[in-house]
């Protein structure tokens, strides 16, 4: 029997290895910086943070500590004020600004082992300036969406097209899957996947006969715990299949089929994510993407929508108001070929 395997599509176990090999060998950072660095990372385990996100700060510290050039507990608030505005003068999109900024507020807080911020790094405000957010324009269409499904012709990757866009899923949800977490019913399967919220079920329709036309010919189909996307090549047979293999599949599809956009995994959820603000409320918005309730993304997407407006205002103008195919499909978004 195959073993138990868990995908990881971004490969975050192997970088985190290499980012911390290659920062306790570095000869740019002081021995001192090096070592608050790793016992960083450690605390980040003992704090149970993901991988994903220890590998992140374990990266952005060390290109923080080039630019500071001083150990980090010499540095005063003058050193951090410098080392921000290194960084905000840098062509980094704002969410990356705002994660150095998180990153130097948690460090520091962990470094004086205090309880409140310490006063270097107090300062610092934490909250992301609105940034550029996809016009219409720039989002895949349900039409685009059905002819890289019909372009393709591998069972596996129109499964992968069709759920990845009806689920609404980042791509590391959908990709880290196992056979296991597809659970068929009467009315079509019930997906649970692992985000940054933690499981969460996610209720498909449309993609169903795709998944289990692809699940029937799954090479690995007899062992629940095998990944639900593995690679059909030779070399890396069976394996799952990491992001840049499948950021490959979906631009060769959109390619096939003639799309001019820049199309990337993410762009399918930002897709999604438009067209079922118009549907459903806030609250539905954030259970079914996994934001947490805090989260102002759903609101976005709800202003990016036009909720109700454009017909509303139509419809006061004696315009007749025809049903898009995003709006006419709703919730279901009938992806069939």
């Amino acid at each position: 029997m195959v073993k138990k395997m868990k995908g990881d599509i971004h490969n975050y176990k192997i970088k985190l290895r290499y980012c911390l090999k290659n920062l306790m060998s570095s000869d740019r950072l002081s021995e001192k910086n090096k070592r608050f660095i790793y016992d960083f990372h450690t605390n980040c385990f003992m704090e149970r943070l993901s991988i994903a996100q220890t590998h992140r700060y374990v990266t952005l510290l060390v290109q923080l500590a080039d630019v500071l050039v001083k150990d980090f507990d010499k540095a005063d608030k003058n050193d951090i004020i410098r080392v921000v505005q290194e960084i905000d003068s840098r062509d980094y999109t704002e969410w990356t600004k705002e994660f150095y900024r998180v990153a130097l507020k948690k460090f520091y807080t962990w470094l004086r082992g205090a309880k409140e911020t310490p006063s270097e790094v107090e300062w610092l405000k934490c909250y992301t300036k609105n940034g550029k957010h996809k016009l219409p324009e720039e989002l895949l269409t349900v039409d685009e969406i059905k002819s890289m499904i019909e372009i393709t012709t591998r069972p596996r990757d129109k499964a992968f097209l069709a759920m990845l866009y009806e689920s609404g899923c980042r791509v590391g949800e959908i990709g880290s899957m196992c056979l296991r977490n597809v659970s068929f019913d009467k009315y079509g399967a019930v997906l649970t996947v692992d985000g940054k919220t933690g499981q969460r079920r996610v209720r498909i329709i449309s993609s169903v006969p795709y998944l289990a036309n692809w699940m029937s010919v799954h090479p690995l189909k007899d062992n629940p715990d095998a990944p639900l996307w593995v690679n059909l090549n030779f070399k890396k047979k069976h394996s799952v299949l990491n992001y840049g293999t499948i950021a490959r599949m979906i631009k060769t599809a959109s390619k096939e089929a003639g799309i001019k956009k820049r199309v990337y995994p993410h762009l399918f959820r930002h897709s999604r994510a438009t067209h079922l603000a118009s549907h459903l409320t806030e609250a539905q918005m954030k259970q079914y993407f996994g934001w947490v309730q805090g989260s102002y993304m759903a609101s976005v997407y709800v202003h990016l929508s036009g909720r109700d407006m454009d017909s509303t205002l139509l419809k006061l103008n004696g315009v007749e108001v025809e049903e898009t195919d995003e709006e006419r499909n709703g919730n279901d978004c009938q992806t069939d070929c």
